[in-house]
């Protein structure tokens, strides 16, 4: 992303992504081949996606990061360091989560959805010229963190990788 991001942005991505400054640096991840032409199947967990495969990868199998080429979008997706005792401990950190969110964004909207067939929470808005989405889903006690910016407008590809998170990620399986 061009310029100094917006301060919300970097504390809601630190919300979303406990953990992730726990990793001992960003390392270049390589995804497998995807029956989508230009596109690369990723896990994280047992979270698995598709992301354009343009997109440049790094983390690891508890945190991955993926930048657009261009820098106006980025998506993080990740497991907190601990589990919760169960799903209802989870939905709720989620939703709490999400809450806390809320009030920094514009137009900003908080709804319970499914993701890969489990309950998730989802917060979308926006603030100084970015988009944001996030989205917390709970595989029993383990929550899966999904954080994605971009640069309004969002681009074509920006747009893709959420619908095909929303419409195509599995948990277990292949994506």
């Amino acid at each position: 992303m061009t310029g100094r991001r917006p301060a919300f942005l970097l504390a809601v991505a630190l919300t979303l992504v406990a953990g992730l400054a726990a990793c001992a640096g960003a390392q270049p991840v390589r995804g497998t081949p995807s029956p989508r032409a230009g596109w690369v199947g990723y896990a994280v967990r047992e979270l698995r996606f598709e992301a354009p495969g343009s997109w440049a990868a790094t983390g690891d199998a508890r945190a991955l990061t993926l930048a657009a080429p261009d820098g106006r979008a980025r998506l993080e997706v990740s497991v907190p360091p601990t589990a919760y005792p169960d799903e209802r401990a989870c939905l709720a950190a989620a939703d709490e989560r999400t809450a806390s969110g809320a009030g920094t964004l514009e137009r900003a909207r908080r709804h319970p959805t499914r993701l890969a067939g489990h309950p998730a929470q989802v917060l979308e808005g926006d603030r100084g010229g970015w988009h944001v989405w996030a989205l917390a889903a709970c595989d029993g006690g383990v929550q899966y963190q999904i954080f994605l910016t971009a640069a309004t407008p969002a681009s074509p590809d920006a747009l893709d990788l959420w619908r095909a998170l929303l419409q195509a990620a599995r948990i277990g399986g292949e994506a």
